[in-house]
């Protein structure tokens, strides 16, 4: 039975590292999948980097198309040690993220990307993405290398959220939000 995971809030330091590639032999490697799938579901989340459940494995899930309707059926896919090939032309989407609640802004990204990751069991895939299916995959990418979506604001868009990344930032003790009680 899959665990839904802690979520790590902006101010861990597990969410500023660049994590490491992920053993495709590792024992504990479909347990943890079914774990991260479960808590993206249950955080309402369209995307979960491993860190932000404080796994320092380069891997996250997605599923940019389930939506809490019974209509649209759950198709999570996961992408182990993904890499970003090649980016083309700009879109501006409003973002969110589990790991700082209660934010979000517009952010620049590319319109189309071409981008390659493993699958559970070893297959190298390699795909092209456009739209929000792009954004998701770049916002989830940027977590493996320690870069969280405000990180891509300009001056003045920042400035409208600085107080609430600061405050997240400040009530982050030994992994765990004090104000929201989430590792």
């Amino acid at each position: 039975m899959a665990e839904v995971l802690p979520i790590r809030i902006l101010g861990d330091a597990i969410l500023r590292k660049k994590l490491k590639e992920v053993d495709l032999s590792d024992p504990a490697l479909p347990a943890f999948i079914e774990d991260l799938i479960e808590t993206m579901y249950e955080r309402d989340g369209v995307g979960l980097a491993a860190n932000q459940v404080g796994e320092d494995k380069r891997m996250f899930v997605i599923d940019p198309w389930w939506a809490r309707d019974d209509e649209v059926q759950k198709n999570p896919i996961v992408m182990i040690n993904p890499e970003i090939l090649q980016k083309e032309g700009e879109q501006v989407y409003e973002e969110g993220c589990i790991s700082l609640p209660d934010i979000y802004a517009n952010v620049h990204r590319a319109q189309s990307i071409r981008y390659r990751y493993s699958t559970p069991d070893g297959k190298s895939v390699e795909a092209e993405a456009e739209g929000y299916e792009a954004i998701v995959i770049q916002h989830e990418y940027d977590h493996l290398n320690g870069v969280v979506f405000t990180d891509h604001l300009g001056t003045l868009a920042k400035l409208r959220v600085m107080r609430k990344l600061k405050d997240l930032e400040a009530t982050a003790v030994d992994g765990v939000n004090i104000r929201t009680g989430y590792e």
